[in-house]
């Protein structure tokens, strides 16, 4: 095979080149992700005056019998931009875009598209496999109501036709653009074997990381010697901090700047988009942030701040193995050095923290609302000491009242609540991390003389083991003890704290009586771990001791992880928000007032009237992807009207009479459809004081709203 660089565009020029996608090829994919970052480097290519854009390779061969190319890799970019080819030429004949050269559109359409001299019946150049062939000829011969609806190669032309429109540039500034696009081009010899080279291509080798791209973006356009001098004052510095996997420590770094999480698989656009807007500081002035952070980065995932009190803390912490709460530790240990926080309040700010996860941890809430919380934690507290600027409040009481006062999924669990879920929470259930990091602190405390990480250590490497005090398989002398209730005794205690204690010798225990395992060499009363204490002194283990144990544990618990106080209160109430990533029971007995779709304001009470307006507008916006999903019937969306469905565009229709909940789940699938961040939607509201019971629901206008189907579905 050889290799060499080559302009795409002259590749498919030529009156007589055939390009052929093998059936072993998997359909057209391309997201509109693909189709946009594409676009996105085509319009960066046409500002900056540059005359290149590497695009990847293409590798092909030769067909022996009729001289056509064989697509091996690269179909996706090839079919992509015929696609926009394709939009150019459709997109000047009506009119909607101009042209500095009369024939400028003929020539595309004659250089690129088609073989006008081919005496077979079809003529378009690329052959893509069959159900895709269909739906790419339509765009080149028919009318836009035959295009074929639900097709991705539809879904991507309609795509591109829209931006084409909305560039603003002329059909040959577009085509220059492309004409940019250069690709390693890999012929094959007659010797190679095609399909091996597929498979070799599709199923071996490891993918870039998204922190070789970023590492990439970073260095590749800089000379040599400066690349040399960056590498190594910064990006070398960062790999060395992060463990050599700067990738999680990017998508950390990104979610402090921008107070949102994004997909780990997609962190090398989201970090490309925020260079892109942050280009005045260059990227030396960006890889000395990252570099500054990323050193935060390494202290707080080795516990190593300089304080030992703080050090403790923050190791305690990682014995829940989450980096969950990342993003805010480096926002804040960034702004109490620049401020001088005191240890002391860095300390109480981790306190609060811990004590928000314990708690959350007792009572089983759902962990997936802490990266919300976390991504824009530190940015509510400095809102709200940025509005009291005359007479700004500390930091600590501020974030005690930021945390205190979150609702639904992410709520600061009180303290009845936690003594309700501590007397009945399957401790030995839970995840093992988490179980590690309650059985460690109630243990050892606060009690600075202890070696935290020592018993995490012993914990883990089963040296020590967490024991069943009342064992789980219950042996005649142990029924007897327990009593006649002795089942229900044993279903609601055995997993709970007050049954739990750690042990250097559980294989000597089993499931002996009590006093056995009291007496016994090593055994509770020789114990030294203070879970033991109260064992040790124990005649025997029945209801009573467990209500004893469970009260005194229960309290040390509270003492562990109180409840924040704070006398801080804003000058001005904020409305009470949730965006459209908030799970499901934020919404119950929500009453809506104003929704904000993309920084703009829309003040309504009618949640019917917020769903079509939303939709409207991205009809307007992303009609491309509007038009298949309504071909597909998917999003609430329909060709058909009907009962229960209003017309919101001329033969769109969409599905208005459901619940709130429905109308929630609507939105969240036409927004992932459209790549569009679900944060981007927030409602603002006030709570109704008489929530409705079960799944339904009193609508704007009293209407009781049941169903969660669609009209038709059963």
């Amino acid at each position: 095979m050889k290799g060499d660089a080559q302009k795409l565009i002259g590749i498919l020029d030529g009156s007589r080149n055939q390009f052929i996608i093998p059936l072993y090829q998997r359909n057209y994919d391309w997201k509109i992700e693909n189709c946009k970052q594409l676009f996105n480097d085509l319009m960066t290519l046409h500002k900056s005056g540059r005359k290149t854009h590497f695009f990847g390779s293409i590798v092909s061969c030769i067909q022996a019998d009729t001289g056509h190319w064989v697509i091996i890799d690269g179909q996706q970019r090839i079919t992509t931009v015929s696609l926009l080819l394709i939009a150019l030429v459709n997109a000047y004949k009506a009119g909607s875009i101009k042209a500095e050269k009369a024939d400028k559109a003929d020539e595309i359409y004659e250089c690129f598209l088609v073989n006008k001299f081919k005496k077979s019946e079809r003529k378009v150049k690329l052959k893509p496999i069959k159900k895709d062939m269909e739906a790419f000829d339509a765009l080149i011969y028919k009318p836009e109501e035959q295009y074929i609806d639900g097709s991705n190669v539809t879904r991507n032309y309609k795509y591109l036709y829209d931006r084409v429109l909305k560039s603003g540039l002329t059909i040959d500034e577009l085509c220059d653009a492309v004409e940019g696009l250069e690709v390693i081009n890999i012929l094959l010899d007659k010797d190679d074997d095609p399909q091996l080279i597929f498979e070799s291509l599709n199923s071996t080798g490891l993918d870039l990381s998204e922190a070789d791209k970023i590492r990439n973006y970073l260095l590749m356009s800089v000379p040599e010697k400066e690349q040399e001098r960056l590498y190594t004052l910064y990006w070398n510095p960062i790999e060395e901090y992060t463990g050599y996997d700067p990738s999680a420590f990017v998508r950390d770094y990104l979610t402090m700047k921008q107070g949102k999480i994004g997909r780990i698989d997609r962190i090398y656009f989201i970090f490309k988009e925020y260079a892109e807007k942050n280009a005045a500081a260059g990227r030396e002035g960006l890889l000395k942030d990252m570099h500054h952070y990323a050193k935060l980065y390494d202290m707080i995932d080795k516990g190593r701040f300089g304080p030992e009190k703080i050090n403790g803390k923050m190791r305690r912490l990682r014995t829940l193995d989450s980096t969950v709460v990342y993003p805010f530790y480096m926002a804040f240990f960034d702004y109490a050095a620049g401020n001088n926080l005191s240890e002391a309040e860095q300390y109480e700010v981790m306190d609060v923290v811990e004590a928000y996860l314990a708690r959350r941890i007792i009572c089983n809430s759902p962990s997936n609302a802490l990266n919300k919380v976390f991504a824009a934690l530190h940015r509510d507290v400095l809102r709200y000491i940025d509005q009291n600027a005359g007479n700004a409040p500390a930091y600590v009481p501020v974030l005690k009242y930021v945390l205190t006062h979150k609702e639904g999924t992410a709520a600061f669990p009180d303290d009845g609540e936690v003594k309700d879920n501590f007397c009945t929470r399957q401790i030995y259930k839970m995840p093992p991390a988490a179980r590690l990091f309650v059985m460690e602190r109630l243990e050892n405390r606060n009690n600075v003389e202890d070696d935290t990480d020592n018993l995490v250590d012993k914990i883990k490497s089963g040296v020590v083991t967490i024991e069943h005090i009342m064992p789980q398989t219950l042996s005649g002398e142990w029924k007897r003890a327990l009593g006649a209730d002795w089942e229900r005794i044993h279903r609601q205690y055995l997993h709970t704290m007050a049954n739990l204690t750690l042990t250097g010798y559980n294989s000597k225990y089993g499931n002996k009586s009590f006093i056995a395992k009291r007496d016994t060499e090593h055994g509770f009363k020789d114990s030294t771990f203070r879970l033991n204490k109260y064992v040790g002194s124990c005649s025997k283990w029945t209801e009573e001791e467990l209500i004893h144990r469970q009260d005194e544990l229960l309290g040390v618990c509270m003492d562990l992880w109180r409840m924040p106080a704070t006398s801080f209160e804003p000058a001005k109430r904020e409305a009470l928000s949730a965006s459209l990533d908030d799970d499901d029971d934020v919404f119950t007995g929500m009453k809506l007032q104003a929704y904000v779709f993309r920084g703009t304001r829309y003040p309504t009470k009618i949640w019917k009237d917020m769903l079509i307006r939303i939709c409207k507008e991205m009809y307007a916006g992303e009609r491309y992807t509007v038009d298949r999903l309504c071909a597909l019937g998917k999003c609430g969306l329909s060709r058909t009207g009907g009962s229960g469905r209003e017309e919101i565009e001329p033969g769109v229709y969409l599905w208005t009479a459901n619940s709130t909940i429905a109308k929630i789940g609507i939105l969240r699938d036409l927004f992932k459809e459209c790549d569009i961040a679900l944060s981007d939607l927030v409602f603002e509201y006030r709570e109704d004081n008489e929530r409705v019971q079960g799944a339904g629901e009193a609508d704007e206008a009293g209407v009781l709203e049941l169903s969660f189907l669609e009209p038709g579905e059963a």
